[in-house]
């Protein structure tokens, strides 16, 4: 279920969500949007275990764990450290080292007895340059808006290359995807790999 995030990856100003995230107490705005997603589709409440991949700082996680059926088993995945999150496990991996990361996410699931995972969830951006950089996640030149696009789109392939490994039969894969010159060939991969696929504009970008 692939969300359209509009033009580009640039900055923006903090909004009401941000002020919710912090009130409810979300990591991130971003919360909101798999929740919206929930409440539309109910995915989650049959759901006994999520892989949120790039998920720090761990709002999706929150979400999971908090709407997938009881003693869900949720892991997290990122480059970033994850602060602990009550009923999650994370990993610090690198989701573009494919083979690496799907070991680690694939002894990690040995280990509770899980062959796979009905919920993969994705919504990542680029990493930031060193400083002194432009950032690839938000620099307001037309390069840097550019070159995030461009890293966002490779991240969201890579997404689906461990999506593929680890999702379970009708399960469900959720990623967001910036409307750039990538666009066509990312729905045209997407539209392979999913058959029951819909593309949905995204409200909290």
């Amino acid at each position: 279920m692939p969300m359209d995030a509009g033009n580009n990856g640039k900055q923006r100003p903090q909004d009401k969500f941000d002020l919710l995230a912090k009130e409810q107490g979300y990591r991130s705005r971003a919360a909101f949007k798999l929740l919206q997603l929930d409440t539309l589709f109910r995915l989650l409440p049959t759901a006994r275990a999520v892989l949120d991949l790039c998920a720090a700082p761990g709002g999706w996680v929150q979400v999971a764990v908090s709407r997938a059926a009881p003693g869900p088993f949720v892991v997290g995945v990122d480059l970033a450290p994850i602060r602990p999150i009550r009923g999650a496990l994370s990993l610090k991996e690198d989701i573009t080292a494919s083979a690496r990361c799907g070991a680690a996410v694939r002894r990690l699931m040995d280990s509770r007895g899980v062959s796979s995972f009905e919920v993969v969830l994705h919504d990542g951006v680029g990493r930031k340059k060193k400083r002194g950089n432009p950032s690839v996640c938000g620099g307001t030149s037309a390069s840097a808006a550019q070159e995030a696009t461009t890293t966002q789109s490779a991240l969201v392939m890579d997404a689906v290359r461990l999506a593929t490994m680890f999702l379970a039969p009708n399960g469900t894969f959720i990623t967001k995807f910036f409307r750039c010159k990538d666009y066509k060939a990312i729905m045209f991969c997407l539209k392979q790999v999913c058959f029951d696929h819909r593309f949905l504009k995204c409200l909290f970008c």
